[in-house]
């Protein structure tokens, strides 16, 4: 599998404990916790599970770093855990994590839509349509590109959301606006801030 196609993003993360959750076989080896908004899982290091089970309870702060392996051909993306520290009240932690994407005020993107045959025919153009739409409000950072082939036809119409690789298919208008939110939450909070204000 190609670079392009497995893409590897370090990240830091900082939330509240939530609990662990099993593998296929039962086996807690997944860390699931909240940063803002967000619920995320993420997979333990076998060295680092013992301790965490011990230690670790439902609301507490931790500090997390790992990567978040993106694969765009199967559209799939998993977290992959390298460091869980626990954040007592008041002190602060050793290294302060990096600012969450979320936090980006200036943050860029591009929305990128397949634009060969197989996903215009299943709904291409109506997505590029309610994506300017939506995108309208936006700030300018935000935009859409047509693009060649993204593979995976059949289950078109095929969307990448960038700067976080994340592939999604068989996307229609209607789910526009969640993936937007998801992606670009502050816009979308700029969005709802304008909307409020004008409706006052």
């Amino acid at each position: 599998m190609s670079k392009l196609a497995k893409q590897r993003i370090p990240f830091e993360s900082e939330g509240q404990f939530l609990g662990f959750l099993p593998d296929k076989d039962g086996k807690l080896k997944y860390l699931r916790w909240q940063a803002g908004a967000e619920v995320f899982a993420g997979k333990i290091p076998k060295p680092l599970r013992s301790e965490l089970y011990r230690s670790l309870k439902p609301g507490d702060r931790v500090q997390i770093a790992g990567e978040r392996e993106v694969n765009l051909l199967k559209g799939r993306e998993k977290w992959v855990l390298y460091r869980v520290v626990p954040v007592q009240a008041g002190i602060p932690a050793t290294s302060p994590p990096k600012a969450a994407p979320e936090s980006e005020e200036k943050r860029k993107g591009v929305v990128l839509v397949c634009q060969k045959s197989d996903c215009c025919r299943r709904g291409a153009l109506e997505v590029i349509q309610a994506l300017q739409a939506h995108l309208a409000a936006y700030p300018e950072t935000i935009r859409v590109q047509g693009v060649g082939c993204l593979k995976d036809c059949k289950r078109g119409p095929n969307v990448v959301f960038l700067p976080d690789k994340a592939r999604y298919s068989g996307v229609s208008p209607q789910g526009i606006p969640a993936l937007l939110e998801r992606h670009f939450p502050i816009a979308s909070l700029q969005v709802q801030q304008v909307e409020t204000a004008a409706s006052s």
